[in-house]
C-alpha cells in the first residue's frame, strides 16, 4: 500500500491505498464532498449550525448530505458531528470503485477502512496515559467499518463532554462518527466512574453501532 496526504481548509486526508487512481479518486470525491456541503449549509444553515437531527424530505440529495442527515438522526446529534467520518466515507466509496482491494481514509482522526487485509489502528488520546496504548486490529471480516473519536479535552470539534477520548466502531465512519460525539457529551462531572458509565449506557441506546 502506499500513502498520501491531502489538506484543504478543515479537510486533512490521509489515504492508504494501491495505486494513485485511487488516491485520486479519494482526493476528488473529497472535494466533491466539500463543495456540496458548503453549498447546502449555505442555502440551510441550520444544516450547519443545528446541535439537533435536521429532518429532510427529499430524493434528490447528495450522497454525503444524505448520509450527514442520516447519521444525525440515528445519534441525536446536528448532521455536522459527522462531518469528518461523512467525508471519509465517501472517499473510501469513491476510491474502492477504482478496482483497490484495500483502502484506509483517515480524517482528522476519524477513520473509514475497508479491504482483505489486516489494519491496526491506534488511538489518540491526548495526555490520558492510556494514549496510544489502545487500538484495534481489523481483519477482513471486520470491514467496511468507520472508527471514529470524539472528545473533550483534544481536538477542535464541538463537544460538551470531558472525555479524552470516546470511539465508536461502526458499519460507516459517518454513524461512528456522529455517535461518538452524542456519547461523549454525556461523559461529564467529577465522578468520573459514573459519567464513564452514563457515557456507556449512552451508546447502547444506539444499536447502529458495533461498539465503544
Amino acid at each position: 500500500m502506499i500513502s498520501r496526504r491531502w489538506s484543504f481548509k478543515e479537510t486533512r486526508l490521509l489515504i492508504k491505498t494501491e495505486s494513485e487512481k485511487a488516491v485520486r479518486a479519494a482526493i476528488d470525491a473529497a472535494m466533491r464532498a466539500r463543495r456540496e456541503i458548503e453549498r447546502y449549509a449555505l442555502l440551510y444553515p441550520e444544516f450547519r449550525y443545528s446541535l439537533e437531527p435536521v429532518s429532510v424530505r427529499s430524493s434528490e440529495l447528495p450522497r454525503i448530505i444524505a448520509l450527514m442527515l442520516r447519521a444525525g438522526e440515528i445519534a441525536g446529534v446536528g448532521p455536522f458531528a459527522s462531518v469528518a467520518g461523512a467525508i471519509a466515507q465517501v472517499a473510501l466509496e469513491a476510491s474502492r470503485r477504482t478496482g483497490a482491494s484495500n483502502v484506509l481514509i483517515e480524517n482528522g482522526g476519524d477513520i473509514a477502512l475497508d479491504g482483505k487485509r489486516e489494519f491496526s489502528v491506534g488511538i489518540f488520546a491526548g495526555d490520558s496515559p492510556l494514549s496510544g496504548r489502545i487500538g484495534f486490529l481489523m481483519g477482513p471480516r471486520d470491514t467496511p467499518a468507520g472508527i471514529c473519536t470524539s472528545a473533550g479535552t483534544v481536538g477542535p470539534s464541538l463537544n460538551f463532554g470531558w472525555a479524552d477520548a470516546v470511539v465508536v466502531v461502526a458499519d460507516e465512519a459517518s454513524i461512528s462518527d456522529a455517535a461518538a460525539t452524542s456519547i461523549s457529551n454525556e461523559v461529564r462531572g467529577e465522578d468520573v466512574e459514573n459519567a464513564i458509565g452514563i457515557g456507556l449506557d449512552r451508546a447502547k441506546e444506539i444499536p447502529e453501532i458495533r461498539g465503544c
